[in-house]
């Protein structure tokens, strides 16, 4: 039964009257009566007693008015607390991003972002592969290059800096490349897997042969630790490397490519409080990363 039959009920029980019941709802007096009289007649039930002064209600409609009055505001609080979901700084956020961006330099900001607003709760989703933000597989991306896709709306929030890096036993061993032609007496870590116009899978294979590339992982902390080990030189941002002199970089004149990083969401959630406060955040993060990010300093 359709809720209006209820809300014509309630606006008579209230007034007291057909007249003042059709004010309240901008109505016409007619259209309050039938209504009225469709109720009685669906329920099978006299709800109101037609007085000279007005209309009074039956011990019957004194208890289903009771009913329809805990409905109406348990559904007027469910409303209002639909409507702070968005508009409060709660609720889940998913953000999708490439393994090494995400891990190294994403989760210790978006830990801050969480500590400043507890209640909001965070799944992060770090692979190669690019999830679809138009199928809501996430909320927020931060990618690589601009995917140029009509119904996503974000900015380019800087640029990342990559470069050829090795462990520094590796080149004491081996020796440093000082020439792009040196590169063929060098082996190096690769990707196992990833989408075939994935930068460092490109850039690595205008490099090297593919013999050269003696070890393969699909995980940035595997390269790492492959690289520490001295199984191989790799590509990798400079956020990526560690900081102890360890692992060094090598040819930076001849290796110094620059990608671009797009943070972006649907553009039926860029009004949505928590996914508008993220970005905002975001955004002045990479503004104050901006040089580390582009050249490891």
């Amino acid at each position: 039964m359709s809720w209006d039959f209820y809300r014509y009920f309630l606006a008579v029980a209230e007034t007291g009257s057909l007249s003042a019941a059709a004010r309240q709802l901008s109505v016409s007096q007619p259209t309050v009566g039938r209504q009225i009289a469709e109720l009685e007649k669906r329920l099978e039930t006299r709800l109101f007693e037609r007085a000279s002064h007005g209309y009074l209600l039956t011990p019957a409609g004194q208890q289903i008015k009771a009913r329809i009055e805990k409905v109406a505001a348990d559904l007027v609080g469910a409303e209002q607390q639909v409507r702070g979901l968005d508009k409060s700084l709660s609720g889940l956020i998913r953000v999708s991003a490439t393994e090494g961006l995400g891990s190294y330099w994403l989760t210790p900001r978006l830990s801050e972002f969480q500590k400043r607003h507890p209640n909001i709760q965070f799944e992060l989703m770090l692979n190669i592969s690019v999830v679809d933000l138009r199928r809501r597989e996430a909320d927020v991306a931060l990618r690589l290059a601009n995917p140029r896709v009509s119904d996503l709306i974000g900015r380019q929030v800087g640029r990342t800096g990559f470069g050829l890096y090795g462990a520094k036993t590796y080149v004491d061993k081996r020796g440093a490349p000082e020439t792009l032609a040196d590169l063929a007496h060098h082996d190096f870590i690769g990707w196992q897997e990833g989408p075939e116009n994935f930068v460092l899978s490109a850039a690595l294979e205008k490099l090297t042969a593919p013999a050269q590339v003696k070890f393969r992982c699909n995980t940035v902390a595997a390269q790492i630790a492959a690289v520490a080990n001295g199984m191989g030189l790799f590509l990798a941002p400079h956020y990526l490397v560690p900081r102890d002199g360890s692992i060094v970089r090598l040819l930076p004149a001849e290796i110094d490519q620059k990608v671009d990083l797009w943070l972006l969401t649907h553009q039926d959630l860029i009004k949505t409080r928590r996914i508008r406060a993220l970005l905002d955040f975001l955004y002045e993060k990479f503004r104050n990363d901006r040089q580390s990010l582009l050249g490891g300093v």
